[in-house]
C-alpha cells in the first residue's frame, strides 16, 4: 500500500495545502474524465474530515506533518484509507550565546552589571549586604 508522507509544515493549514497540490498533480492532471470527478469528490470528504480534526484540536497554527495511506486503481483511482497527522511543538532546547570576541562579552557584561546595581538600588539592596548574605535574596 502506497504511503505519501510530507515533510513537516509551519502549520496544519499548510500541510494540507502541500497534500492538495499532491493530490491535483498525481490523481486529476493525468486520469481519464470520469475518473476526475470521482477522485476529486474522494479528495474533497477526506480533506473535509481532516480539517474537521484539526478545528476540533485548535490545531491549524500549529506545525504539522500529513501522511496518507492510499491505493490507486487501474484507471488512476484515488482510494485513500487513512490520514494521519502529527502535530509538532517548537521549542528552544538550549539557549546560548556566542560572542565575537572577549571585549565584546566583556562589554556586555558591564552593560548587564550596571542594570543589576542600577535595580539594586531601586529595591533598597546594598551591594556589600548582597556580597555578605545572598542566601537572603535567594
Amino acid at each position: 500500500m502506497p504511503v505519501q508522507r510530507f515533510r513537516i509544515t509551519p502549520t496544519s493549514k499548510s500541510a494540507l495545502f502541500r497534500a492538495k497540490r499532491w493530490f491535483y498533480l498525481t490523481f486529476y492532471t493525468n486520469v481519464p474524465t470520469e475518473v476526475k470527478e470521482e477522485n476529486r469528490k474522494v479528495w474533497v470528504d477526506l480533506a473535509g474530515k481532516i480539517v474537521e480534526e484539526i478545528n476540533k484540536r485548535n490545531a491549524a497554527e500549529k506545525p504539522a506533518r500529513l501522511i496518507i495511506d492510499y491505493e490507486k486503481g487501474p484507471r488512476g483511482e484515488f482510494k485513500p484509507f487513512s490520514a494521519t497527522i502529527e502535530l509538532m511543538e517548537i521549542k528552544p532546547l538550549e539557549t546560548f550565546t556566542i560572542y565575537a570576541s572577549k571585549e565584546e562579552e566583556k562589554k556586555r557584561l558591564k552593560i548587564e552589571l550596571e542594570e543589576l546595581m542600577r535595580k539594586a538600588k531601586e529595591l533598597g539592596i546594598s551591594i556589600e549586604e548582597l556580597k555578605a548574605n545572598p542566601e537572603k535574596y535567594l
